[in-house]
């Protein structure tokens, strides 16, 4: 269990690693097509299209890194006054009756989503924009898994808080 743990929690910090390099090629990116399009008259679709396309991806591998970082949305309307046991209880109950189902699905349908794209070789809807849309749908696979690996690794570390009774080593469960 404790390597299931390990990988869960390793998967998510190498993407959000590689998602982090993808920003950083993406500034690239539009500073070399604004400059172009302004200076030298040089616009790209193809470039536009890789815009989109990074973007995307490092969305969709910076999710499952953010879940497990508690960097996420929480609307807590009444958690804030529940204690450190029940507040880990909610988040067991929350993983596995909602953000594990939900996220396995979505993986599951976006599976279909990109064998489709990559039979049919789907590419831009612009002429001259990029090919093989798979590769950038491909994304929504990789970062479903993501989160479900994220959401292991939380309810790995939720269980073994609620063993340990000050709850120190859940560090997004706050008092």
């Amino acid at each position: 269990m404790e390597r299931l743990a390990r990988l869960a929690a390793a998967l998510p910090r190498g993407a959000h690693a590689i998602g982090s390099w993808l920003l950083l090629f993406l500034a690239f990116v539009i500073g070399y097509d604004v400059l172009g399009r302004k200076f030298f008259d040089t616009g790209s679709i193809m470039l536009q299209d890789l815009q989109w396309h990074l973007h995307g991806a490092a969305l969709m591998l910076g999710l499952g890194a953010a879940y497990l970082r508690d960097a996420h949305v929480r609307v807590d309307l009444f958690r804030e006054n529940f204690t450190r046991r029940t507040k880990l209880w909610l988040e067991i109950f929350g993983i596995v009756l909602f953000l594990i189902p939900y996220a396995s699905i979505l993986f599951w349908f976006s599976i279909d989503y990109v064998v489709r794209a990559y039979v049919t070789g789907e590419g831009s809807v612009a002429g001259a924009g990029l090919s093989h849309r798979w590769i950038i749908k491909s994304f929504l696979t990789i970062g479903f898994a993501l989160v479900v690996f994220s959401a292991v690794a939380v309810l790995l570390r939720a269980i073994d808080c609620l063993r340990d009774r000050d709850g120190t080593s859940m560090p997004f469960v706050e008092d």
